[in-house]
């Protein structure tokens, strides 16, 4: 599976929190290959008090992006959490190694989702992640406008969440601060999960929750390039539905 060091690092802090926070619950772990024989995939879910739905998941895959003439090395890590309090924002991460004609890019793209809305929360992981970009003398891209570029879209829609994550480009190069940012997302998602954790939801904002989940479904079948460039490369369908695809639904 992943040979990329931080992207295994990453991985084991991811579940080693959302572990932590589900209180021991166990992890159930499921793989595939490729119905193409291109690439693994595996997935890790955890189910508990604090997420009713957590996933971790990782592929490995040798793929021939359509318009190219060459291969392409991936490994991939993926984030997707539904907390049970509506309170609690999700997560939804796409962190990456490509190799690819000698090179090493870094491409991913990440935010963090509310169903309810809290401002400064949003100013607090934009500092952070503003600090980072400017750590590495960058400046911090609109979020929804580098998710659009890098999905060909008019509109951002429900891709962005906060607008406080990073969309890394194909060809990004500067395997630091796409390390330091995505460390950064971390602590901060895990911050305000313990932030709003305790907080008493109110039937409205449950009701927004689950009318939160089911956009989510649409745009995760309509909408989300992973889901379906992966179906693409033969990756299998049910993989992505379990990383993917809420616990819950009400329509």
């Amino acid at each position: 599976m992943l040979t990329d060091p931080f992207l295994i690092d990453l991985k084991k802090k991811y579940i080693e929190t959302i572990t932590r926070y589900n209180q021991g619950a166990p992890l159930e772990t499921r793989q595939w290959d490729f119905t193409t024989k291109v690439g693994t995939v595996e997935v890790n879910t955890s189910r508990g008090p604090v997420f009713e739905k957590a996933c971790v998941s990782s592929i490995s895959a040798r793929v021939t992006i359509p318009g190219r003439d060459y291969e392409s090395s991936i490994q991939w890590l993926g984030v997707q959490t539904f907390p049970s309090n509506p309170c609690v924002p999700l997560t939804m991460g796409v962190y990456e190694h490509v190799s690819e004609k000698g090179q090493e890019h870094t491409p991913g793209y990440y935010d963090i989702y509310p169903v309810i809305p809290f401002e400064e929360d949003r100013r607090y992981a934009g500092k952070a992640m503003e600090a980072v970009a400017k750590k590495h003398g960058k400046e911090l891209q609109d979020l929804a406008e580098g998710y659009m570029k890098m999905f060909q879209l008019k509109k951002a829609g429900t891709g962005v969440g906060y607008g406080v994550g990073m969309a890394f480009g194909p060809e990004e190069e500067d395997f630091d601060y796409f390390h330091d940012a995505a460390l950064a997302m971390f602590t901060v998602y895990f911050e305000l999960v313990g932030k709003r954790n305790e907080m008493k939801p109110s039937p409205d904002q449950v009701s927004e929750m689950f009318r939160q989940r089911a956009e989510w479904i649409r745009f995760n079948f309509l909408e989300n390039r992973f889901f379906l460039g992966g179906m693409q490369f033969g990756a299998p369908a049910e993989s992505f539905m379990l990383h993917n695809l809420p616990p819950v639904v009400k329509f």
